[in-house]
């Protein structure tokens, strides 16, 4: 059983690449329509600076998540992300079958726009196949 309202947050400060640094703050939201849905929004914020390259850069990821459970073997997930650094909206859609216990079958659409025009960047399809050997 999943509890109904969740919540998580995080402060990551250390190393990055070439001695350099990076600091992540990111918090989470939730909430469960028992059995069959879950809404989440996430946020974090990232500070990375690298001193040989004089380079700092701050940028937050922001994003909706939805989750639907279709059958205990069939599940729907979709959600949005935006990058203020990137200038970037992302749209995800992703279907999973599992067939047998740790085996699945996902299909994944992906759309990437800049957010001002929802001028498209880039589009995908994926079809991902894994299937568990116990040896």
């Amino acid at each position: 059983p999943q509890r109904i309202f969740t919540y998580a947050a995080s402060l990551r400060n250390g190393g990055y690449y070439n001695h350099g640094s990076r600091l992540s703050v990111s918090g989470e939201l939730g909430y469960r329509f028992q059995p069959y849905v879950g809404i989440t929004l996430t946020s974090a914020y990232n500070d990375i600076r690298i001193p040989q390259s004089s380079g700092q850069t701050t940028f937050w990821l922001i994003g909706p998540r939805i989750d639907v459970t279709l059958t205990n073997t069939l599940f729907i997930t979709g959600f949005a992300q935006y990058n203020d650094q990137r200038n970037n909206v992302n749209l995800n859609a992703r279907f999973q079958w599992r067939y047998r216990p740790a085996s699945d079958l996902f299909i994944v659409y992906t759309d990437n726009y800049l957010p001002e025009t929802f001028f498209v960047k880039n589009r995908a399809l994926v079809l991902k196949f894994t299937y568990w050997w116990n040896i």
